[in-house]
């Protein structure tokens, strides 16, 4: 069964964005916990959880993930930023526990010069500083690698895996992923990446897609994001991987663009359109 959905607001209560997603035609989603351009945010009460799960309970909406907030670094050197993201994690464990989510998908960092080992080294002990996961497991989400990001090759992404005590697994963003250079946009790229995250990772590991399209070339560490097929992976590169073998049943959360010329509603159609079986 084809699992595809978009991100959404939680404007007006948790359970919210389940009515949003229902109405766009998606059966998973993402949201945000709270602002993600800002640092204070409170956990759900009891009673939001309760309800939100209610609401779970008369839907097919699943999963539903927990993006992290934009300003979260855990591979900064700066004391105060670490400071502030590592409390902002852990409040965003308390609110996936309170409202029965599993996953929280994040970006794993960014060194600022550091440097790339001691970045990726300080990501993974930070993980492990965070408690009560044990009915949670953190995404790490591929990057294109522009800047000083970490986490934009699978060699990056198993260290830190391999490196951490808390259960982590991978979300593939397929915009992300062919910025950083992995071609999916040809059938013999498409099938060497998942080759090589089968024997670098293991494709168990692999829990999320966001798939989004790109507006800029392979290769070109530029994380902007294009409409299903009007990007350069293209229509037929977004229909092999949406349909390939290995990843047609993981779950598919767009970000794609919302503008004049579309939003998330065409965009889910454009997906059910490409999927073979629907």
């Amino acid at each position: 069964m084809l699992r595809i959905g978009a991100h959404v607001s939680i404007s007006g209560g948790f359970s919210k964005s389940i009515d949003r997603i229902e109405k766009l035609g998606g059966n998973c989603c993402q949201i945000f916990s709270h602002s993600p351009r800002g640092w204070k945010f409170d956990v759900p009460s009891k009673e939001e959880g309760r309800d939100f799960m209610d609401r779970r309970k008369g839907s097919d909406v699943d999963p539903i993930v927990i993006h992290e907030s934009y300003l979260t670094n855990l591979a900064t050197p700066k004391d105060d930023l670490y400071r502030k993201s590592m409390d902002a994690m852990e409040k965003e464990v308390e609110t996936a526990k309170r409202l029965g989510i599993k996953y929280i998908n994040i970006h794993p960092g960014t060194h600022t010069g550091l440097g790339e080992e001691k970045g990726l080294k300080k990501i993974s002990d930070s993980l492990n500083k965070l408690k009560e996961t044990e009915d949670i497991e953190i995404l790490l989400e591929m990057t294109s690698g522009s800047g000083t990001t970490l986490g934009y090759n699978l060699d990056q992404i198993r260290e830190i895996i391999e490196n951490s005590k808390v259960p982590t697994a991978v979300t593939l963003d397929t915009c992300h992923v062919f910025s950083a250079g992995y071609d999916l946009a040809t059938e013999n790229g498409l099938d060497e990446f998942t080759n090589e995250f089968d024997a670098k990772i293991g494709l168990n590991k692999l829990k999320l897609i966001h798939l989004n399209d790109s507006k800029f070339p392979l290769g070109s560490n530029k994380d902007r994001h294009e409409h299903i097929g009007e990007g350069k992976i293209g229509e037929e590169g977004m229909k092999r991987i949406i349909n390939h073998e290995k990843l047609r049943n993981l779950p598919f959360i767009l970000e794609t663009p919302e503008d004049d010329k579309k939003g998330h509603k065409e965009n889910i159609k454009k997906v059910k359109e490409l999927r073979k079986d629907n």
